[in-house]
């Protein structure tokens, strides 16, 4: 396997990696166009972001002493690109394609497929968890339209930038004063589980379920939060600790902890990373006596805790110094054998990416109608609900690996999650 250099991989590398006996490492976005993409300039669009970055090309290799990437010359258009004409829904195909996974030894990160029937178009692309977090794969994914566009107008892609600079996951330490930098030790984390009660042990086959809330539904419930001094985040959060406590053996009384997954690129000293990278921390939402009396009532316990974090300029930093330092002075086989206290947390976690623009993700004359984005493909008893929105359409998923018994509930969960959002929408 012919490959030019070979790069020592970062922090933020190993520990993701040190996640596939829990997931399947890869990050996917399925984004519906109403119009024909023309396949051939999609093609070089991401070949442009692909060879921008190197470990966008680059196969990562673990031994039991070090990882690191090794990065490729001689890959070839099938390794990030594939296009599909279908005379079916072409949401179909895109969903079965979106549930393939980024392997650490391909020769490419990143890859993208384009499904097309007449003149509706879905693209879907897959990025590898180990080079970046869903926030730079968002930003990988406007790269990709914004190349695309130039190559449409201009005939090239050369004024299309992409940030190419250090990948340390340290950047989220420039801005914490060393008078600080003990009080970041403790483990934020509360020793609550909630847990999504699976109706099967098995392992599992690899699905993806989600639920929307439409544009009109979600300006109204925006309203509500408003009114209230909230955002419709925290309305969210609140509905799914209402659903969680309508599942099978669950209860509103029960206490409760969901893990918010927040950005901690604000952390950085201006204000983003240099290079595409994970900078993703984990924010704990509890309510220990479980529900409050009221929806409104369990919603302000929610929006102080999201309000206190965000207030908070190291808030989701706390513990991360002790697993850094193991990651940065440990062999790899010695975390591999650590791996599972450091993957061990089954809480529900929740991510959320925020509204999307359709300009910036629009090509050429054709504009997206709907978009859908998953992490990794989590194995039981993890669970993950993923949240974006386009143009104020809201999308809620969670991909994994489960039975059929298992997808009826999680649906069922995300129906009821969306239902509660609605009920709060002002009319």
């Amino acid at each position: 396997m012919a490959y030019t250099k070979k790069i020592v991989a970062g922090i933020g590398d190993k520990i993701q990696y040190l996640t596939r006996d829990y997931s399947d490492n890869t990050i996917r976005f399925i984004v519906r166009y109403q119009g024909r993409i023309h396949s051939e300039i999609l093609r070089d669009a991401t070949q442009k972001v692909v060879e921008s970055v190197d470990v966008l090309h680059a196969s990562f290799h673990a031994t039991d002493s070090q990882a690191y990437w090794l990065v490729h010359e001689d890959y070839t258009v099938n390794d990030y690109f594939q296009m599909l004409e279908t005379q079916e829904d072409p949401m179909e195909k895109a969903n079965e394609l979106s549930l393939l996974s980024i392997q650490p030894k391909d020769k490419t990160q990143l890859r993208c497929y384009l499904v097309r029937r007449m003149t509706e178009s879905v693209i879907v692309l897959l990025v590898s968890h180990i080079c970046t977090d869903g926030i730079d794969a968002k930003y990988l994914f406007e790269k990709l339209t914004e190349a695309y566009n130039n190559l449409l107008d201009k005939g090239n892609a050369w004024n299309v930038k992409i940030k190419n600079g250090s990948r340390a996951t340290e950047q989220i330490y420039n801005n914490v004063p060393k008078k600080d930098y003990r009080s970041l030790l403790k483990n934020p984390m509360s020793k609550v589980k909630t847990e999504f009660p699976y109706p099967t042990k098995g392992k599992g086959t690899p699905r993806m379920i989600y639920t929307s809330i439409p544009k009109d539904m979600t300006e109204r419930v925006n309203g509500f939060a408003k009114l209230h001094s909230v955002t419709f985040h925290d309305v969210l959060l609140a509905a799914c600790c209402y659903a969680y406590s309508e599942l099978p053996g669950k209860n509103a009384t029960e206490p409760m902890n969901l893990v918010l997954r927040n950005d901690l690129r604000k952390c950085c000293r201006n204000g983003d990373s240099e290079g595409v990278s994970n900078m993703m921390g984990s924010v704990p939402i509890q309510l220990p006596n479980g529900l409050g009396d009221s929806f409104s009532a369990t919603l302000i316990h929610i929006a102080t805790q999201t309000k206190a974090a965000k207030d908070a300029p190291a808030a989701g930093i706390e513990g991360m110094p002790i697993v850094h330092g193991a990651a940065k002075s440990l062999p790899m086989k010695m975390l591999t054998t650590l791996s599972g206290k450091m993957n061990g947390n089954s809480t529900i976690s929740v991510i959320d990416l925020g509204d999307i623009d359709t300009t910036t993700i629009e090509l050429g004359k054709v504009i997206p109608d709907m978009g859908v984005f998953a992490g990794s493909l989590r194995k039981k008893p993890g669970m993950q609900i993923s949240v974006m929105s386009v143009d104020g359409n809201v999308t809620l998923c969670i991909a994994g690996l489960y039975s059929e018994e298992d997808e009826e509930l999680l649906q069922t969960m995300l129906n009821r999650v969306a239902d509660e959002v609605k009920k709060h929408a002002l009319f």
